[in-house]
């Protein structure tokens, strides 16, 4: 291989590794704050119940939605001030 192949190699394991260690502490984190939650897909995609909303969340990039709106978020510690606020 390469060395461009070789380095966009590397860079793809650590990519798989970082969204792969944001998954477990996201997971950690939400069941920490006692939030209710369903895992679909292995843990990639979770669906989260935010007061009378439910909200999909992919902890391994960060991403979530609330059902309903077309507004994209970031961050578990965002999504968990939002579903403080609307506790």
């Amino acid at each position: 291989m390469s060395e461009m192949g070789e380095l966009f190699a590397e860079k793809r394991r650590h990519d798989q590794q970082m969204r792969a260690t944001r998954r477990a502490s996201s997971t950690e984190l939400l069941t920490a704050a006692c939030v209710c939650f369903e895992s679909k897909n292995d843990g990639a995609h979770l669906i989260v119940t935010g007061g009378a909303k439910r909200i999909d969340f992919w902890p391994g990039t960060g991403l979530w939605i609330v059902r309903g709106e077309s507004k994209r978020h970031y961050g578990v510690q965002t999504l968990l001030g939002r579903i403080q606020r609307e506790s």
